[in-house]
C-alpha cells in the first residue's frame, strides 16, 4: 500500500510539474505577443518617420533641380534673346549651301 501512496505521489508530482510548465507556456508564449506586438508599433513608427524624412528629402531634391534647370534655361534663353540676328550672314550662308556660291 505505501508503495501505491508512494506512486500516486511521484504521479501528483508529474501532474502538478506538467501544469507548471503548461502555465509558464503560456505565459512565455503572452510576453513573446506583447513583446511582437510593441516591437511592430515601434517599427511601425520609425518606418513612417524614417519614410516621411526621405519623401521630403526627395520632394526638396526634386524642387531644387527643377528651380536650377529652370534657371538655367531661363539664362539660356537670355543669352539667345541677346545674340544680333544676322540676316544678311544667314542668307548668304543658304545661298552658298543651296547653290554653291554666291548669286549677287
Amino acid at each position: 500500500m505505501i508503495e501505491q501512496d508512494v506512486l500516486q505521489h511521484l504521479l501528483d508530482i508529474e501532474n502538478e510539474a506538467s501544469t507548471l510548465v503548461l502555465e509558464a507556456q503560456k505565459e512565455a508564449d503572452r510576453r513573446i505577443a506583447e513583446q511582437e506586438k510593441v516591437s511592430r508599433e515601434e517599427y511601425d513608427k520609425n518606418y513612417k518617420s524614417k519614410s516621411l524624412e526621405y519623401e521630403k528629402s526627395y520632394v526638396d531634391a526634386v524642387a531644387h533641380v527643377k528651380k536650377k534647370y529652370r534657371d538655367l534655361l531661363q539664362t539660356y534663353q537670355k543669352e539667345l534673346e541677346d545674340q544680333p540676328v544676322q540676316y544678311q550672314a544667314f542668307n548668304e550662308l543658304i545661298q552658298q549651301l543651296l547653290f554653291g556660291g554666291r548669286l549677287e
